[in-house]
Parts: structure tokens; sequence; C-alpha cells
């Protein structure tokens, strides 16, 4: 399990130096993700103590959202001001991720169907 952690802090170390070093708006464990996504891309698995690892960190998951709603009962004022913007912006956001992610979803099963026929 420690070779887990230790490859998932490599990653994120990675990713927060290019964010640091490139200037990017784009956080530092958003990079790293993306680059252990790549990785395990290119390996086509994974291995067990990262597997265990991750597993480890997923189990105390919900912990993670308390700060997130404290940060929103702080800004209340801000949210009630601006509820109409979020709202909207939530449901367009919403509908668009859906109408992409069905239409992924569709083009990939005629694409297995296709690959199926011939």
């Amino acid at each position: 399990m420690l070779k887990g952690i230790i490859t998932l802090l490599v990653f994120q170390f990675l990713g927060e130096s290019i964010s640091i070093l490139f200037s990017l708006i784009v956080p530092g464990s958003v990079i790293g993700m993306l680059l252990l996504l790549s990785f395990l891309i290119i390996k086509k698995s994974s291995f067990e103590s990262l597997d265990n690892a991750v597993f480890l960190h997923l189990r105390y998951l919900p912990l993670l959202f308390i700060p997130a709603a404290m940060g929103i009962i702080t800004q209340i004022e801000v949210l009630t001001k601006e509820f109409w913007a979020i709202s909207s912006s939530l449901f367009i956001g919403t509908i668009l991720a859906l109408a992409f992610s069905s239409k992924l979803m569709d083009y990939l099963i005629n694409k297995k169907e296709n690959k199926n026929e011939l």
C-alpha cells in the first residue's frame, strides 16, 4: 500500500509542479489526476497497492465535503445575491452534460455494434 500512496503523491507533485511552472489556472491536483489517468491508460491496468491506497482514501471521501458545506454557509449573502445566475448556470450545465453524455454513449454503442458485425 505504501507504493500506492507514493504513486498518488508523485502524480500530485507532478501536477502541482506543472501548474506552478506554467502558471496555469487549473489546480495542480487536477493535472496530477489527469497524468495518473493517462499513466493508467497507457499501462492498461492498475496494481494492487494503488488500488488499496485509493480504496482507503475513498472510504473517507465524505469528510472532504464538510469544508465545502461550511464555505457555502459563510458565503450565503453572495449566493442570495447571485441566485439566478448560479441556478441558471447549474441548470444549463446539467442539461449540456446530459446531452453530451447521451450522444457519447450512443456513439460508443453504435461503434461497438459495428465492430461486432464485422
